[in-house]
């Protein structure tokens, strides 16, 4: 397996004796070999060539694993400084991409947080105009969502800071997808000079934070993929690129690598396109504490070929959730 990893050329037995230093003939391992392509594990891409692992070979080896690889301490550090520079979520986030694509080489992934699971931290209110107000939406978990609210009457500055007040002071600290229908009741007891505001707002927490199909992913390290001579077609690549693009595949995709575990990997065609059957994923998923709720986080993870160093992406991908918690947790403040 390793031999192959590290080469990409099909393994022959003569080659496994040399450098394993079995101490058995060529033939016995030949022998065994025939075995393992049998029961599917290797198999044989064109006649007097070596053997490459299969889907099943890749799986019998990951599940194997017993040791796991840890990063250095000097590069755990490098990587807690680049994070903890960041500035706000989706800062954080994009780092979080980059760096995890330079440390494997292969494309990154990083899912947000949960918006239907977060809270609502602060709504600001700013006047655009006498008709206009822009809404900056702030959950806990540090996520900022920006809209502009258009009345169909003029209000008052100082009707908007009550409205800000009352809005914060009822919903603040709610769960985002429990603080719209909130703000709606507070909408129709409210003054007629406030009501419409209140309502505009309600509607903009119902569609900024309980859609959940507004959930975010960040790509890092797209090139990676390019001329690394993992994939033995051009339209292999042409069909991952593509998928990076679709938003939904790549949340279905990494959603369903850890519904069974934490971390996971998953191979070829254990992901759900065929499209991807050329490819593995490695993913871990972080959060930040929540007394009620558990964990409220999103997932990391690296999309790249099936001939990948799994032991090493393993302890890359893990490193990078774990660091990348501690960066959310001082940039949220704490729950």
């Amino acid at each position: 397996m390793q031999s192959y990893v590290e080469g990409g050329e099909p393994v022959g037995s003569k080659r496994l004796v040399e450098e394993g230093e079995l101490g058995v003939s060529a033939a016995t391992v030949r022998s065994d070999m025939v075995a393992l392509e049998q029961d599917g594990y290797i198999a044989q891409p064109h006649p007097s060539a070596g053997r490459i692992p299969t889907d099943k070979g890749y799986r019998f080896f990951v599940d194997q694993l017993s040791e796991r690889i840890s990063l250095q301490p000097e590069q755990r550090d490098a990587l807690e400084e680049v994070l903890r520079g960041a500035h706000d979520l989706e800062d954080l986030l994009r780092r979080t991409s980059l760096v995890l694509s330079q440390v494997t080489r292969f494309a990154a992934l990083v899912v947000a947080p949960r918006l239907d699971r977060s809270r609502l931290r602060h709504v600001e209110l700013v006047q655009l105009g006498p008709t206009s107000v822009l809404a900056i939406l702030i959950a806990d978990t540090g996520r900022v969502e920006k809209r502009r609210l258009v009345l169909d009457a003029p209000i008052a500055e100082h009707d908007v800071q009550r409205a800000r007040h009352a809005v914060n002071g009822a919903a603040g600290g709610l769960r985002t997808d429990q603080a719209p229908e909130l703000v709606a009741g507070i909408a129709a007891g409210a003054p007629p000079e406030l009501r419409a505001l209140l309502d505009a707002i309600a509607e903009s927490l119902r569609r900024e934070f309980t859609d959940v199909s507004s959930d975010q992913v960040f790509v890092g390290g797209r090139s990676n993929i390019v001329g690394s001579g993992y994939f033995d077609r051009m339209e292999q690549v042409k069909q991952l690129y593509e998928t990076f693009e679709e938003q939904v595949i790549l949340l279905e995709t990494m959603r369903g690598a850890l519904a069974t575990g934490d971390p996971a990997v998953r191979i070829g065609r254990e992901l759900p396109l065929v499209e991807l059957a050329a490819c593995s994923v490695v993913a871990a998923s972080y959060g930040i504490s929540d007394e009620s709720e558990g964990s409220v986080g999103g997932s990391v993870g690296v999309l790249g070929p099936r001939r990948m160093d799994y032991p090493r992406t393993l302890a890359a991908v893990q490193a990078v959730a774990s660091s990348l918690e501690k960066a959310l947790a001082e940039l949220s403040g704490g729950r």
